[in-house]
């Protein structure tokens, strides 16, 4: 059997919560973490034989955040400037 290797996050309008079904390592350790720490709000449904963790979480930790889309010069000013914030 080939490995599973799909990430989903499924959740229904004006719900609160989601269910997640993850194969990739660090969202499952991130996932494995939330459920001791947040047991009423996170809960792992399922150890899958394939090796994905299957749980429910609130819809409100669902994000969409893309990343910046600097230019090079704009790259260029943010490092000096974390470079200067750094070493003073």
């Amino acid at each position: 059997m080939d490995r599973c290797i799909e990430n989903m996050i499924e959740f229904l309008q004006n719900e609160e919560r989601a269910t997640v079904t993850f194969s990739q390592g660090r969202y499952k350790t991130r996932i494995g973490k939330l459920a001791k720490e947040r047991p009423k709000e996170c809960q792992i449904v399922a150890e899958n034989p394939d090796g994905s963790l299957c749980a429910h979480i609130p819809v409100t930790w669902i994000k969409i955040n893309p990343g910046y889309q600097l230019t090079e010069e704009q790259r260029e000013q943010k490092a000096e400037s974390m470079w200067r914030n750094f070493h003073k």
